[in-house]
């Protein structure tokens, strides 16, 4: 999704999750730690969650923070089990991730969902935008190549920008410097890797719906145990939408 949120495909999709687990406002809000009338704000359409409470919404409704944003369910209620992993921390972090506040006008920002044409994986995420502000939140990297998983002693994983022949590193997690006694499949590393960014500047790059955010890569290096790197680059894409 590009553009501006729709508060009220939000706030009706809230409402309809609500109504499916039986809850109340106030049963809900109380689930939350906020007030009935907020959980009331957001089911008319006055106003969104912001990014924390996608998150707590996110988990207690059994959907990704991607369908709340987009305002409705993609793949029949399902459940993101690593927001569970990310923990306390992140919910910290979080906080700060997009400085979207339910009392700030909502048209200062634009929400894309991002994701990836790679065959090879599947990459679930959110980008934030407004003339002063840019970041990113990725929670799941899912490797769905061959049906024989390949093994490593170490990964890092980088997101980084590329623009023309740059390249200018935004993250990075792990080190190819760290590594573990025996080979662990993929997916092993993938799990844990998360990326919460907030605040950067795009490098030579306009974020707008006239000009997405295509030149954002992950790139994941992995060592095997004879001290070979493989490495995929993987182009992030932002779902297009945008009116």
């Amino acid at each position: 999704m590009c553009g501006n949120m729709n508060s009220e495909k939000i706030g009706k999709f809230i409402y309809d999750l609500r109504k499916k687990y039986n809850l109340t406002q106030k049963e809900l809000a109380d689930k939350l730690n906020v007030t009935a009338q907020a959980v009331s704000k957001w089911e008319n359409g006055r106003g969104v969650p912001d990014i924390e409470l996608l998150k707590k919404l996110s988990e207690e409704f059994d959907v990704s923070i991607t369908e709340l944003i987009e305002g409705e369910e993609k793949n029949n209620g399902k459940k993101i089990a690593t927001f569970v992993a990310i923990g306390l921390v992140v919910l910290s972090i979080c906080t700060t991730i997009f400085g979207l506040y339910v009392s700030q006008d909502q048209d200062s920002f634009n929400f894309s969902s991002l994701t990836c044409s790679n065959d090879s994986f599947d990459i679930e995420g959110v980008i934030a935008y407004n003339n002063s502000k840019k970041s990113i939140y990725i929670s799941d990297i899912n490797y769905c190549g061959e049906a024989e998983e390949p093994k490593f002693v170490a990964v890092e994983c980088i997101l980084y920008e590329k623009h023309e022949n740059d390249e200018s590193r935004i993250a990075k997690y792990g080190s190819l410097n760290k590594k573990n006694a025996e080979s662990y499949n993929l997916s092993y590393y993938l799990d844990e890797i998360r990326f919460n960014i907030n605040n950067f500047s795009f490098n030579n790059y306009s974020c707008t719906c006239d000009s997405v955010c295509e030149n954002i890569y992950i790139r994941i290096n992995g060592l095997t145990t004879d001290d070979n790197v493989i490495t995929y680059d993987i182009p992030l894409e932002v779902l297009p939408d945008c009116e």
